[in-house]
């Protein structure tokens, strides 16, 4: 009977870490939420130094603002366990990474880039974001 409730908690969905989220550096706000079957973020708020600061840009030209950075969808792993992988862009030179998100115990989100294997990556910790999403992005100043 045992065995049967650890096969069932090893096989459940993990909790989709959808809401704001505050990049690791207070750089950005990202917004993960449902896009079809997967989860997917964009920029939401970008911390200025200045108000008066252009808003970035990518390494097209385009505005920052509103750009999807990650893409994910749930996967299961060889060992039974699901877990949200993906792919996440880096919006100044259109570096393209794989990934995988997470809710941590504290209910942080992990987010780990990596290339090939994710031994070959780094994981950031996003904390949630509960402050006002701003028209056009520009957050009054560095959060945190």
């Amino acid at each position: 009977m045992c065995g049967g409730t650890a096969a069932l908690a090893a096989s459940a969905s993990p909790t989709p870490p959808i809401g704001n989220w505050l990049t690791a550096d207070h750089s950005a706000v990202i917004q993960v939420g449902p896009c079809g079957g997967q989860l997917c973020g964009r920029i939401v708020g970008i911390a200025l130094k200045h108000q008066t600061d252009p808003m970035p840009v990518d390494w097209r030209g385009q505005p920052q603002c509103g750009e999807a950075i990650l893409q994910t969808a749930l996967v299961l792993n060889n060992s039974g366990a699901s877990a949200w992988v993906g792919t996440v862009l880096d919006p100044r030179n259109g570096n393209v990474y794989q990934a995988s998100i997470a809710l941590d115990m504290s209910h942080h989100l992990r987010m780990r880039g990596y290339l090939g294997l994710p031994i070959f990556g780094q994981t950031q910790t996003w904390l949630p974001y509960n402050g006002q999403i701003p028209v056009g992005c520009k957050l009054p100043r560095a959060p945190g």
